[in-house]
């Protein structure tokens, strides 16, 4: 009896030290990290992170807010709007009023939205320059 009940404990303790382990927040406004937050990988050669800034609370369903502002090729952006199932719209999406500054999409840049419930993510493409905003938010 003594030996199920170590157990159970042993094995409750490790799920409580599991579970506290995961439940600290992140942030970061450097660009090559906030990459690899919201990727989960590392930067690929092809592409250049210019800005980034990322939040994610220490919530176990992985609430995030990510800005960053990269330049990729246009096979890399054509792949990423495809796996996205992102749609261009003509609407300009509300950003928050706490974006950081250097986050600026123009006006003459092709503006892409989840095709479903992308709770106000938007994605901002220049295709002259190959530049791309995006603020993703999952909450």
């Amino acid at each position: 009896m003594k030996l199920a009940t170590k157990t159970i404990l042993s094995a409750f303790g490790v799920i409580i030290v599991i579970f506290l382990g995961s439940c600290t927040e992140k942030k970061t406004d450097d660009p090559i990290e906030t990459y690899k937050f919201w990727s989960g990988e590392s930067l690929p050669e092809n592409i250049e992170i210019l800005n980034g800034k990322y939040w994610q609370s220490a919530h176990w369903s992985k609430e995030y807010i990510m800005y960053l502002k990269l330049k990729a090729s246009a096979q890399w952006r054509s792949q990423f709007i495809r796996q996205n199932k992102l749609v261009e719209t003509q609407k300009s999406p509300v950003l928050p009023s706490d974006a950081p500054a250097w986050f600026t999409p123009r006006k003459n840049l092709r503006i892409l939205v989840p095709a479903e419930n992308g709770q106000g993510s938007a994605y901002y493409e220049d295709t002259v320059t190959g530049e791309m905003f995006i603020y993703e938010i999952q909450l």
